[in-house]
């Protein structure tokens, strides 16, 4: 290949469509959907997605970030749910699909690197709680501890949560998730979301971060 392409593509960890066609074009290619079909059967390129791919330099080694390509299969989106929780260290397991929250439709990808899954949230509940993480390929969106929390109470199906009590059980026994770390929560982000989403089990939960904060 030619080594201006290779060392352009180098700079992403992830690279659309859109910039193989002007790198190669730029470099006198013609036939830019045969050459993607040669460097996708050359193992150079990994399809995730129509459009979207994972460079593989065959000189340099470099472990694509799952939370960056979680963040470019469908946007607007950011990573909450099961991920984010274990992410934060409030539960114990260790969780492979990378779960995220989304203002379109829900949807699932089977990549070569790993599962996205991807939840419908409201606009109006997106913004709240979100945090920017830096890593070595770039930044990507992740929801907060206290985000991620109410996202998994506010979309888990087929409970009833009518007091206190039954939402302690819920989130020692069904979520499994680690008591002392809620000790440092956010409470206004718990609360905004409460009120926005008009829950009465994350209002349940605000209501028990609260006593054992107090």
């Amino acid at each position: 290949m030619n080594k201006l392409i290779e060392k352009s593509l180098q700079k992403y960890p992830l690279v659309d469509y859109a910039t193989i066609k002007n790198l190669l074009s730029e470099n006198g290619y013609k036939y830019i959907n045969d050459k993607i079909k040669y460097m996708k059967q050359q193992g150079l390129l990994t399809s995730l997605r129509k459009g979207l791919y994972v460079y593989n330099s065959p000189y340099v080694k470099t472990l694509i970030s799952k939370e960056i390509i979680a963040n470019n299969l469908l946007g607007p989106s950011y990573i909450s749910y099961e991920y984010a929780l274990s992410y934060h260290g409030l539960t114990p397991e260790r969780v492979e699909e990378v779960t995220s929250a989304t203002t379109k439709r829900a949807k699932t990808f089977s990549t070569p690197h790993g599962v996205f899954s991807y939840r419908h949230i409201d606009k109006t509940l997106y913004a709240l709680g979100i945090e920017i993480v830096s890593s070595k390929q770039g930044n990507f969106m992740m929801a907060s501890k206290e985000k991620a929390l109410c996202d998994k109470v506010f979309s888990t199906k087929g409970i009833k949560i009518s007091s206190k009590k039954v939402m302690l059980v819920f989130l020692e026994e069904d979520l499994r998730i680690d008591m002392d770390e809620l000790l440092d929560m956010n409470l206004e982000i718990v609360k905004k979301y409460a009120e926005i989403s008009k829950s009465k089990r994350v209002d349940f939960l605000y209501k028990v971060l609260k006593d054992m904060t107090t």
